[in-house]
């Protein structure tokens, strides 16, 4: 029997079907929050990707943060106020 090379990588991608689920996936995995991947696409489809992973890099380069998670999301809301404002 022959086994495919990275084949669990590629069953894994068989799931991620656009530009959208792949920041959700990369999010959910980097901020150890598998559990909110929906939230994380329902961001990635509403906010530009390039901003998400900015607050994402803050969020992890931040120290002693107890849910990574929860803090991303606030800082993104937070900021999309602030935003909001100013229009």
């Amino acid at each position: 029997m022959k086994v495919e090379k990275d084949y669990l990588r590629k069953r894994s991608e068989r799931h991620i079907h656009s530009p959208a689920h792949a920041l959700a996936d990369e999010l959910s995995v980097r901020l150890a929050d598998r559990r909110h991947f929906a939230l994380y696409l329902g961001l990635a489809q509403k906010f530009d990707h390039d901003f998400l992973r900015r607050i994402a890099g803050e969020v992890l380069e931040a120290r002693d943060v107890k849910n990574p998670g929860a803090l991303f999301a606030y800082l993104v809301k937070k900021s999309n106020a602030e935003n909001s404002h100013r229009s």
